[in-house]
Protein backbone atom coordinates (compact mmCIF):
# COMPACT_ATOMS: atom_id res chain seq x y z
CA UNK A 1 0.00 0.00 0.00
CA UNK A 2 2.38 3.04 0.67
CA UNK A 3 4.58 1.90 -2.63
CA UNK A 4 1.30 2.69 -4.12
CA UNK A 5 1.01 5.92 -2.41
CA UNK A 6 3.74 6.79 -2.97
CA UNK A 7 3.52 6.17 -6.50
CA UNK A 8 0.46 8.52 -6.98
CA UNK A 9 1.25 11.03 -4.48
CA UNK A 10 4.78 11.76 -6.40
CA UNK A 11 2.43 12.18 -9.82
CA UNK A 12 0.07 14.55 -8.40
CA UNK A 13 2.47 16.71 -6.36
CA UNK A 14 4.74 16.56 -9.26
CA UNK A 15 2.06 18.15 -11.48
CA UNK A 16 2.73 21.32 -9.90
CA UNK A 17 6.86 21.36 -10.16
CA UNK A 18 6.66 24.17 -12.75
CA UNK A 19 4.32 26.04 -11.42
CA UNK A 20 4.69 29.56 -9.08
CA UNK A 21 7.32 29.22 -6.64
CA UNK A 22 4.60 30.62 -3.89
CA UNK A 23 2.23 27.27 -4.84
CA UNK A 24 5.64 24.74 -4.89
CA UNK A 25 7.00 25.75 -1.56
CA UNK A 26 3.76 25.69 0.22
CA UNK A 27 3.28 22.38 -1.59
CA UNK A 28 6.72 21.44 -0.92
CA UNK A 29 6.31 22.74 2.90
CA UNK A 30 3.12 20.83 3.11
CA UNK A 31 4.07 17.77 2.30
CA UNK A 32 7.29 17.70 4.56
CA UNK A 33 5.03 18.58 7.55
CA UNK A 34 2.80 15.38 6.58
CA UNK A 35 5.57 13.32 6.61
CA UNK A 36 7.05 14.56 9.51
CA UNK A 37 4.40 13.56 11.33
CA UNK A 38 3.80 10.42 9.60
CA UNK A 39 7.11 9.32 10.84
CA UNK A 40 6.85 11.02 14.29
CA UNK A 41 4.13 9.33 15.68
CA UNK A 42 4.62 5.59 14.63
CA UNK A 43 4.37 3.33 17.07
CA UNK A 44 8.36 2.74 18.51
CA UNK A 45 7.94 -0.92 19.39
CA UNK A 46 7.57 -1.70 15.78
CA UNK A 47 11.24 -0.44 14.45
CA UNK A 48 14.85 -1.19 14.94
CA UNK A 49 16.63 1.22 17.00
CA UNK A 50 13.31 3.29 18.19
CA UNK A 51 12.92 1.41 21.26
CA UNK A 52 16.75 2.28 22.52
CA UNK A 53 15.75 5.80 21.64
CA UNK A 54 12.72 5.52 23.63
CA UNK A 55 13.93 4.14 26.67
CA UNK A 56 16.37 6.08 26.68
CA UNK A 57 14.41 9.32 26.50
CA UNK A 58 12.15 7.90 29.36
CA UNK A 59 15.28 7.77 31.48
CA UNK A 60 16.57 10.94 30.89
CA UNK A 61 16.51 13.82 33.25
CA UNK A 62 14.97 17.06 33.03
CA UNK A 63 17.03 20.18 32.08
CA UNK A 64 17.45 21.05 35.75
CA UNK A 65 19.19 18.19 36.80
CA UNK A 66 20.72 17.14 33.94
CA UNK A 67 24.54 17.01 33.11
CA UNK A 68 26.68 16.22 30.14
CA UNK A 69 28.71 13.68 31.97
CA UNK A 70 25.74 11.32 32.92
CA UNK A 71 25.71 7.97 31.70
CA UNK A 72 23.73 8.04 28.03
CA UNK A 73 21.85 4.96 27.21
CA UNK A 74 22.50 3.32 23.45
CA UNK A 75 24.52 6.41 22.32
CA UNK A 76 27.77 9.24 23.21
CA UNK A 77 26.21 11.81 21.21
CA UNK A 78 26.18 14.79 23.61
CA UNK A 79 23.72 17.22 21.40
CA UNK A 80 20.94 14.64 20.87
CA UNK A 81 20.87 13.98 24.50
CA UNK A 82 20.14 17.28 25.15
CA UNK A 83 17.55 17.42 22.36
CA UNK A 84 16.16 14.92 24.67
CA UNK A 85 16.45 16.52 27.74
CA UNK A 86 14.81 19.76 26.62
CA UNK A 87 12.11 17.61 25.92
CA UNK A 88 12.03 15.92 28.73
CA UNK A 89 11.29 18.69 30.88
CA UNK A 90 8.36 19.39 29.00
CA UNK A 91 6.67 15.65 28.61
CA UNK A 92 8.13 12.22 29.70
CA UNK A 93 5.75 10.92 26.27
CA UNK A 94 8.48 9.27 24.46
CA UNK A 95 5.97 9.45 21.23
CA UNK A 96 6.27 14.07 21.45
CA UNK A 97 10.07 13.40 21.53
CA UNK A 98 10.01 11.22 18.30
CA UNK A 99 7.38 14.29 16.82
CA UNK A 100 9.83 16.98 17.93
CA UNK A 101 13.04 14.62 16.19
CA UNK A 102 10.76 14.55 13.04
CA UNK A 103 9.70 18.25 12.86
CA UNK A 104 13.43 19.40 13.10
CA UNK A 105 14.35 16.58 10.23
CA UNK A 106 12.43 17.78 7.78
CA UNK A 107 12.51 21.66 8.43
CA UNK A 108 16.54 21.13 7.55
CA UNK A 109 15.33 19.03 4.31
CA UNK A 110 12.83 21.65 3.67
CA UNK A 111 15.67 24.76 3.66
CA UNK A 112 17.87 22.02 1.54
CA UNK A 113 15.56 21.63 -0.87
CA UNK A 114 15.05 25.22 -1.35
CA UNK A 115 18.87 26.04 -1.73
CA UNK A 116 20.15 22.82 -3.60
CA UNK A 117 16.94 21.58 -5.78
CA UNK A 118 15.81 23.24 -9.00
CA UNK A 119 12.53 20.85 -8.72
CA UNK A 120 12.63 20.94 -4.93
CA UNK A 121 8.94 18.66 -5.01
CA UNK A 122 11.05 16.23 -7.29
CA UNK A 123 13.96 16.33 -4.98
CA UNK A 124 11.91 15.60 -1.97
CA UNK A 125 10.57 12.05 -3.54
CA UNK A 126 14.13 11.68 -4.74
CA UNK A 127 14.67 11.90 -0.86
CA UNK A 128 11.92 9.96 0.65
CA UNK A 129 12.44 6.95 -2.11
CA UNK A 130 15.64 5.92 -0.24
CA UNK A 131 15.77 7.32 3.07
CA UNK A 132 12.57 8.27 4.63
CA UNK A 133 12.23 4.58 6.31
CA UNK A 134 15.77 4.29 7.16
CA UNK A 135 16.72 7.65 8.34
CA UNK A 136 13.33 8.75 10.17
CA UNK A 137 11.63 6.08 11.71
CA UNK A 138 14.83 4.09 12.68
CA UNK A 139 18.22 5.95 12.23
CA UNK A 140 16.80 9.26 13.58
CA UNK A 141 20.04 10.86 14.56
CA UNK A 142 21.77 10.41 11.83
CA UNK A 143 18.43 11.67 9.94
CA UNK A 144 18.89 14.82 11.65
CA UNK A 145 22.31 14.95 11.70
CA UNK A 146 22.68 14.66 7.81
CA UNK A 147 20.06 16.59 6.86
CA UNK A 148 22.24 19.86 9.24
CA UNK A 149 25.61 18.49 7.70
CA UNK A 150 23.97 19.88 4.19
CA UNK A 151 23.21 22.85 5.02
CA UNK A 152 27.13 23.43 5.43
CA UNK A 153 27.43 22.46 1.25
CA UNK A 154 26.63 26.04 0.52
CA UNK A 155 29.56 27.63 2.81
CA UNK A 156 32.15 25.59 0.86
CA UNK A 157 31.64 27.66 -2.58
CA UNK A 158 31.55 30.50 -0.51
CA UNK A 159 34.86 29.95 0.78
CA UNK A 160 33.10 30.27 4.63
CA UNK A 161 35.50 28.02 6.41
CA UNK A 162 34.19 29.48 10.07
CA UNK A 163 30.46 28.63 9.05
CA UNK A 164 31.08 25.41 7.57
CA UNK A 165 33.23 23.35 10.40
CA UNK A 166 30.70 25.45 13.10
CA UNK A 167 27.87 23.46 10.98
CA UNK A 168 29.83 20.26 10.58
CA UNK A 169 30.45 20.33 14.70
CA UNK A 170 27.00 20.70 15.39
CA UNK A 171 26.01 17.91 13.06
CA UNK A 172 28.37 15.86 14.79
CA UNK A 173 26.46 16.25 18.13
CA UNK A 174 23.27 14.50 17.00
CA UNK A 175 25.64 11.33 14.92
CA UNK A 176 29.66 12.12 15.24
CA UNK A 177 29.66 10.09 11.58
CA UNK A 178 28.66 13.81 10.40
CA UNK A 179 32.95 14.67 10.99
CA UNK A 180 33.94 12.47 7.63
CA UNK A 181 32.31 15.88 6.27
CA UNK A 182 35.98 17.60 7.43
CA UNK A 183 38.20 16.58 4.56
CA UNK A 184 35.28 17.44 2.02
CA UNK A 185 36.05 21.54 2.54
CA UNK A 186 39.91 20.68 1.64
CA UNK A 187 39.59 18.09 -1.22
CA UNK A 188 36.76 21.20 -2.61
CA UNK A 189 39.04 24.06 -2.57
CA UNK A 190 42.58 22.35 -2.62
CA UNK A 191 41.74 19.57 -5.95
CA UNK A 192 40.36 21.61 -9.20
CA UNK A 193 38.15 18.03 -9.50
CA UNK A 194 37.58 17.53 -13.38
CA UNK A 195 35.97 14.88 -15.12
CA UNK A 196 39.34 12.15 -15.45
CA UNK A 197 39.53 12.81 -11.91
CA UNK A 198 35.96 11.25 -11.41
CA UNK A 199 36.37 8.40 -13.72
CA UNK A 200 40.41 7.31 -12.34
CA UNK A 201 38.30 7.83 -8.40
CA UNK A 202 35.95 5.35 -9.28
CA UNK A 203 38.63 3.07 -11.16
CA UNK A 204 40.71 2.69 -8.30
CA UNK A 205 37.37 2.24 -5.58
CA UNK A 206 36.50 -0.77 -7.83
CA UNK A 207 40.36 -1.90 -7.46
CA UNK A 208 39.70 -1.43 -3.86
CA UNK A 209 36.41 -3.08 -3.81
CA UNK A 210 37.36 -6.34 -5.45
CA UNK A 211 40.87 -6.42 -5.35
CA UNK A 212 42.13 -4.66 -2.09
CA UNK A 213 39.45 -5.58 0.83
CA UNK A 214 41.91 -7.11 2.95
CA UNK A 215 43.85 -3.69 2.84
CA UNK A 216 40.31 -2.39 3.95
CA UNK A 217 39.28 -5.13 6.47
CA UNK A 218 43.09 -3.92 8.65
CA UNK A 219 41.87 -0.31 8.74
CA UNK A 220 38.45 -1.45 10.07
CA UNK A 221 39.69 -3.50 12.42
CA UNK A 222 42.31 -0.93 13.56
CA UNK A 223 40.20 1.63 14.33
CA UNK A 224 36.87 -0.74 15.17
CA UNK A 225 35.90 1.12 18.03
CA UNK A 226 36.25 4.60 16.71
CA UNK A 227 33.97 3.33 14.29
CA UNK A 228 31.42 1.62 16.66
CA UNK A 229 31.73 -1.69 14.47
CA UNK A 230 32.10 -3.65 17.65
CA UNK A 231 28.84 -2.24 19.11
CA UNK A 232 26.92 -3.33 16.18
CA UNK A 233 28.58 -6.73 15.75
CA UNK A 234 27.72 -7.68 20.05
CA UNK A 235 23.79 -5.95 18.73
CA UNK A 236 23.22 -8.05 15.60
CA UNK A 237 26.33 -10.51 15.34
CA UNK A 238 28.27 -10.03 12.01
CA UNK A 239 25.75 -11.56 9.80
CA UNK A 240 23.63 -9.36 10.93
CA UNK A 241 25.22 -6.43 11.33
CA UNK A 242 28.63 -6.15 9.04
CA UNK A 243 28.42 -8.05 6.25
CA UNK A 244 27.40 -6.14 3.02
CA UNK A 245 26.46 -6.94 -0.41
CA UNK A 246 29.99 -6.31 -1.83
CA UNK A 247 30.70 -4.97 -5.42
CA UNK A 248 27.01 -6.42 -5.92
CA UNK A 249 25.24 -3.84 -3.89
CA UNK A 250 22.73 -2.26 -6.79
CA UNK A 251 23.34 0.93 -5.22
CA UNK A 252 27.03 1.14 -6.26
CA UNK A 253 26.26 1.23 -10.18
CA UNK A 254 22.98 3.50 -9.20
CA UNK A 255 25.17 6.08 -7.19
CA UNK A 256 27.34 5.62 -10.25
CA UNK A 257 25.30 5.70 -13.25
CA UNK A 258 24.04 9.27 -11.71
CA UNK A 259 27.35 11.09 -10.61
CA UNK A 260 28.60 9.73 -14.71
CA UNK A 261 25.54 11.26 -15.91
CA UNK A 262 25.90 14.65 -13.81
CA UNK A 263 29.91 14.50 -14.31
CA UNK A 264 29.54 14.41 -18.28
CA UNK A 265 26.38 17.01 -18.67
CA UNK A 266 28.73 19.86 -16.51
CA UNK A 267 28.35 22.11 -19.44
CA UNK A 268 24.65 22.17 -19.63
CA UNK A 269 24.67 21.81 -15.61
CA UNK A 270 27.20 23.86 -14.30
CA UNK A 271 25.15 27.26 -15.52
CA UNK A 272 22.20 26.06 -13.53
CA UNK A 273 23.31 25.55 -9.92
CA UNK A 274 25.97 27.62 -8.48
CA UNK A 275 26.47 24.85 -6.08
CA UNK A 276 27.24 21.94 -8.76
CA UNK A 277 30.56 21.54 -8.62
CA UNK A 278 30.76 20.72 -4.55
CA UNK A 279 27.66 18.92 -5.16
CA UNK A 280 29.96 16.70 -7.23
CA UNK A 281 32.12 16.39 -5.70
CA UNK A 282 30.78 15.14 -2.20
CA UNK A 283 28.93 12.89 -4.30
CA UNK A 284 32.18 11.55 -6.00
CA UNK A 285 33.45 11.14 -2.21
CA UNK A 286 29.92 9.29 -1.38
CA UNK A 287 30.17 6.66 -3.96
CA UNK A 288 34.00 6.45 -3.64
CA UNK A 289 33.22 5.46 0.31
CA UNK A 290 30.02 3.09 -0.48
CA UNK A 291 32.35 0.93 -3.62
CA UNK A 292 36.12 0.84 -0.94
CA UNK A 293 33.56 -0.01 2.04
CA UNK A 294 31.38 -2.17 -0.01
CA UNK A 295 31.67 -5.57 1.93
CA UNK A 296 30.60 -3.78 5.20
CA UNK A 297 26.86 -2.96 5.73
CA UNK A 298 26.41 -0.29 8.36
CA UNK A 299 29.57 1.17 7.62
CA UNK A 300 29.54 2.01 4.24
CA UNK A 301 25.77 2.70 4.40
CA UNK A 302 26.23 5.16 7.27
CA UNK A 303 29.18 6.93 5.90
CA UNK A 304 28.62 7.08 1.95
CA UNK A 305 24.69 7.43 2.77
CA UNK A 306 25.58 11.29 3.96
CA UNK A 307 26.71 12.49 0.66
CA UNK A 308 24.06 10.42 -0.99
CA UNK A 309 21.13 12.75 0.18
CA UNK A 310 22.66 15.29 -2.11
CA UNK A 311 20.16 13.06 -5.44
CA UNK A 312 17.44 15.68 -4.24
CA UNK A 313 19.44 18.17 -6.06
CA UNK A 314 21.11 15.58 -8.97
CA UNK A 315 18.31 14.24 -9.64
CA UNK A 316 16.02 17.12 -10.69
CA UNK A 317 18.76 18.94 -12.26
CA UNK A 318 18.93 15.94 -14.97
CA UNK A 319 15.02 15.68 -14.93
CA UNK A 320 15.28 19.92 -16.14
CA UNK A 321 17.88 19.35 -19.07
CA UNK A 322 14.49 17.38 -20.82
CA UNK A 323 12.14 20.26 -22.71
CA UNK A 324 8.93 21.14 -21.76
CA UNK A 325 7.28 18.59 -24.19
CA UNK A 326 9.80 15.45 -22.79
CA UNK A 327 10.12 16.36 -19.31
CA UNK A 328 6.79 14.73 -18.23
CA UNK A 329 8.82 11.56 -19.36
CA UNK A 330 11.30 12.35 -17.87
CA UNK A 331 9.34 12.62 -14.46
CA UNK A 332 7.45 10.00 -15.15
CA UNK A 333 10.62 7.25 -15.75
CA UNK A 334 11.94 8.92 -12.08
CA UNK A 335 8.63 8.31 -10.84
CA UNK A 336 9.29 4.24 -11.83
CA UNK A 337 12.60 4.03 -10.99
CA UNK A 338 12.13 6.19 -7.73
CA UNK A 339 9.07 3.63 -6.78
CA UNK A 340 11.11 0.98 -7.06
CA UNK A 341 13.83 2.39 -4.60
CA UNK A 342 11.30 2.94 -2.54
CA UNK A 343 10.05 -0.48 -2.64
CA UNK A 344 13.49 -1.84 -2.14
CA UNK A 345 14.00 -0.09 1.28
CA UNK A 346 10.64 0.00 2.77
Amino acid sequence: MAVILFFIFFFITTSNEQRSNKNKYTILGLACFILAIIAGIREAWSWADAPVYMYSFIRSPNIFNFSFSDQIIGYSEKGFYLLGVIVRTFTDDYHIFFLVVSLISFYYLYKNLKVYSIFPIIGLFAYISRFYYGRHFIQIRAGLSYLILMLSVKYIVEKDWKRYFFIVIIASLFHRSALVGIPLYFICNWINVKKWHILVGLAISFIIGIWGQGLMHTLVEDNASDLSIIRYSEAGGEDKQLIGLGIRNPMIYFQCFLLLSYTFLEEKLAPLNKYYYVIRTAYLYSTMILICFCTYKVLSARTSSMYATLEFAIIPSLIFLFNKKNRHFAIFAAGIILTAIFYMYQ
